[in-house]
């Protein structure tokens, strides 16, 4: 019994006489500073009804250059990969012929798609 009125006495004490941290509190040197913006509702912010549409951006004065389409390319890489793929199975002096035909094949389609 005697411990709990030892116990609600220190926590008493305590929630009488805290005080927040210094990293909690302000400094002599700081002064509370009001928000910025209000955070309560506004009536210029409420959506009911019809709005004006806000005006689309102005394009921009230097586009990006137009890209033509890369369907060859990509088709020459495939190829060239096909090539060195086959004649490695194939083996021999007619597949490194083959596989570096189609190496070649490859470079040139990557060198396509890059460009």
């Amino acid at each position: 019994m005697t411990s709990i009125r030892l116990f609600l006495a220190a926590a008493l004490l305590a929630a009488t006489f805290s005080t927040p941290a210094a990293a909690q509190g302000l400094s002599s040197r700081q002064t509370a500073v009001a928000p910025a913006a209000a955070t309560a509702p506004m009536l210029s912010l409420q959506s009911v009804g019809v709005r004006r549409a806000a005006d689309a951006p102005a394009p921009a004065r230097n586009p990006a250059p137009f890209r033509a389409d890369t369907k060859q390319n990509r088709g020459l890489m495939i190829l060239g990969g096909a090539g060195m793929l086959t004649g490695a199975v194939i083996g021999g002096d007619a597949g490194s012929l083959i596989s570096v035909g189609g190496a070649v094949v490859f470079l040139w389609g990557l060198y396509q798609y890059v460009k």
